[in-house]
């Protein structure tokens, strides 16, 4: 897959209007830069028609026929503040088309991938909390590190919970995990909910600790938006991208680039074993009907006995 970089669409931000064409193997051809309003766009050139393409609050679609057997179809971005996002968009349209040797099999290919995306430019970004961020960047370095090598790709993420509200953020038939992602020099770990380690049957926590970095910082996956990518290109099927995307969106991931930039580095990962001898609080421990919400933490260094080889 293609990837996109800041660096490519910053050589052209000064020439509105101003397209570069992008040397790929694919019967559609692909140029990508800047609109005249100053938009970042991708374009695919082709010598028939291309079927409808819909716009989004976020994403402008813009078809047209430049003379016969000329027709473009261009995705401008209107928030400029998600180009990270925008670029991980624009690198997986151009690899849902590489290798295609026929054009109306990649336009429809290309029509595919754009609903994929749509959950993901559907609205305007929302804010997100510190915290939030912070976790959703555990689960993901959980995920591609470690949970699709285990389970392979497409099982991996239909495990993820995301936010459909399960009690453990990832469970594959009796296996679950729970992920904490807490700063490097936390000395406890929140457990929000009885729920979180309540099970019939052994499972894992998983205690990621991460520094803050500044934003030069970088190893390839240190932050929501390399992650994303690095995710994404790991991913066959079109059911488990849209699947994962969908997932993104219902979390309420802030698509700024300020939130998908964030910078992180991962100082430890730890996994717990939580069975019958684990420290927790389980539904029969509370007492009182009155109660209805339980929340405590865990003293990290007191878990030792429990940790994973």
């Amino acid at each position: 897959m293609s990837s996109f970089t800041k660096e490519m669409f910053e050589a052209l931000s000064n020439e509105m209007g101003s397209q570069k064409m992008l040397e790929i193997e694919s019967a559609v051809r692909v140029y990508y830069g800047m609109s005249n309003e100053g938009n970042p766009r991708l374009s695919f050139m082709s010598s028939v028609a291309p079927p409808k393409m819909d716009s989004t609050k976020m994403l402008k679609v813009i078809q047209g026929k430049e003379m016969d057997s000329v027709y473009w179809t261009s995705f401008d971005l209107l928030q400029l503040n998600a180009k990270q996002v925008f670029y991980s968009f624009c690198s997986d349209l151009v690899g849902a088309i590489e290798g295609i040797g026929e054009e109306k099999k990649a336009l429809i290919y290309l029509k595919n991938r754009l609903h994929i995306w749509k959950s993901m430019f559907k609205r305007s970004s929302t804010s997100i909390s510190a915290e939030l961020l912070k976790g959703l960047f555990g689960e993901l370095y959980f995920l591609n590190a470690f949970f699709t090598d285990k389970y392979g790709t497409d099982e991996a993420i239909a495990g993820w919970s995301g936010a459909d509200g399960a009690a453990k953020d990832f469970s594959i038939g009796t296996d679950w995990y729970e992920i904490k992602t807490v700063s490097s020099s936390a000395v406890g770990v929140k457990i929000s909910s009885v729920s979180q380690l309540s099970s019939d049957v052994s499972g894992h926590l998983v205690i990621i600790k991460v520094e803050s970095m500044s934003p030069v910082y970088s190893n390839g996956k240190s932050s929501i938006g390399e992650l994303l990518q690095a995710i994404l290109e790991k991913i066959d099927m079109d059911e488990t991208k849209e699947l994962f995307l969908g997932k993104l969106a219902e979390y309420g991931l802030d698509l700024t680039d300020e939130c998908c930039s964030e910078k992180y580095s991962v100082v430890s990962q730890h996994f717990y074993t939580v069975n019958s001898e684990f420290p927790r609080i389980l539904e029969p421990d509370v007492k009182f009907k009155e109660i209805c919400k339980v929340s405590y933490e865990l003293i990290i260094n007191s878990l030792d006995r429990f940790k994973e080889d």
